[in-house]
């Protein structure tokens, strides 16, 4: 198939109506030295050119087109050659762009209908790298290289260097935000760009390639004062083969009964109920309403279903009260004298093993461990430390509230409700 360079190369060929400079990419061609009449009919300079122009029309050298061309310049005296823009190299692995010159030797070895895996140890590169690059610039069986060097140098000119942090003011609000407010780093990005009319100071990938690097760091950080390792880790491992070993208790409701209401979240005073223990009979107990994600609760004396009642009347009185998600652990055992000193709310349980029935809660424990680690020994907390950090944790920003903060759509939705 022809290759036409004036459509390929239209900056080449069609001058603008200014001027203007023209870099002119890196090209491979052909060319005949020799001497004589190129009017000359039968001579040999003319009998070379005609079968230079033949060639010249297709886009990628074959080898019976080469052959016919160092033929005919042969036969009458003359020596042709194929010259490139660039010297060999050789090996090209220490580079990691591939270059003109690859492309040129791709493109004769592709033209040839020689494996992907030749032309990759040829060039030096990986099978994948070559196979990737004849994918995407091969068209209609051949793989142009001038027009391949071409794109490949404006998208490596357009490109722009990774942002992290603007200055050491930005790094110091980061670590602020991590190591005293324990944010993570997309709610940090997040409410930067709530706060700034959505104009992005510093995005969620900046800020954690900026906490890679070491940027919020003090100078000369100990490995424990790191940023880094401030950051909660996800995932729990499963536990399978484990049974059942805290009993049973009759429900009245199951989540399955609660209004559509409370799956939509249009309304306040759906509340998910759970529990944070730790090595002692104390533990934490915790509500999560489901519209705002507004976290309530507090520290109770013993895993017990009388101590976490005394908890769960306490944070909820006063508040909109329309349902309560709870699991199956026996420390709910006491839903009915809960039910009747909050006005008769219903509590619908979640079914055995189902977790995420419950996930609003679930989602607000894990920043809980951030502050109070698993291990802790809640007897040896305060009821100041505990709703302390359920307070910032309120004044979160959390992604799914559109980067606003718990505290805030609780007001809102208050105030209009």
């Amino acid at each position: 198939m022809a290759f036409d360079y004036k459509k390929e190369y239209k900056e080449f060929y069609l001058p603008p109506k200014k001027p203007m400079l023209v870099k002119v990419p890196a090209m491979t061609f052909l060319a005949v030295r020799g001497h004589g009449d190129p009017n000359e009919e039968g001579g040999a300079y003319k009998d070379a050119l005609e079968a230079l122009y033949g060639v010249g029309r297709i886009s990628i050298l074959s080898a019976t087109a080469w052959g016919l061309l160092t033929s005919v310049a042969h036969s009458r005296g003359l020596r042709c050659w194929l010259s490139r823009s660039t010297s060999e190299r050789g090996d090209m692995r220490h580079c990691r762009h591939l270059g003109a010159e690859e492309r040129d030797r791709m493109a004769e070895m592709h033209a040839r209908h020689e494996g992907v895996s030749a032309i990759a140890a040829a060039i030096g590169r990986n099978r994948s790298t070559a196979s990737r690059e004849i994918a995407r610039n091969g068209r209609n069986g051949r793989c142009g290289a001038i027009a391949a060097q071409s794109r490949s140098d404006a998208r490596r000119k357009a490109c722009r260097p990774r942002r992290r942090l603007s200055g050491p003011a930005l790094a110091a609000e980061v670590r602020r935000r991590i190591v005293d407010d324990r944010w993570p780093p997309e709610q940090i990005g997040g409410r930067f760009r709530l706060g700034r009319g959505g104009r992005c100071v510093a995005s969620f990938s900046a800020i954690c390639r900026a906490v890679d690097a070491g940027e919020p760091d003090p100078p000369q950080a100990a490995p424990e004062e790191r940023v880094r390792g401030r950051l909660r880790r996800r995932g729990r491992r499963p536990r399978r083969g484990r049974e059942e070993t805290r009993g049973r208790i009759k429900v009245d409701h199951e989540v399955s009964e609660r209004p559509r209401e409370a799956d939509a979240r249009p309304r306040l005073g759906d509340w998910e109920d759970d529990t944070v223990v730790g090595p002692t009979p104390a533990c934490l107990a915790t509500m999560t309403d489901r519209a705002s994600r507004l976290l309530v609760g507090g520290r109770a004396r013993a895993h017990s279903s009388a101590e976490a009642a005394k908890v769960e009347v306490r944070a909820l009185a006063g508040r909109p009260l329309e349902t309560v998600t709870p699991d199956r652990g026996k420390e709910f055992a006491s839903r009915r004298e809960v039910s009747r000193a909050l006005g008769g709310v219903p509590f619908c349980f979640c079914q055995p093993h189902h977790p995420w029935q419950k996930p609003t809660v679930g989602n607000t424990n894990g920043p809980i461990r951030e502050f109070f680690p698993k291990g802790t020994d809640f007897s040896r907390v305060t009821d100041e430390e505990v709703q302390e950090v359920f307070e910032k944790i309120n004044d979160r920003p959390r992604k799914v509230l559109g980067f606003r903060t718990a505290n805030e759509v609780y007001r809102e939705m208050l105030h209009s409700a």
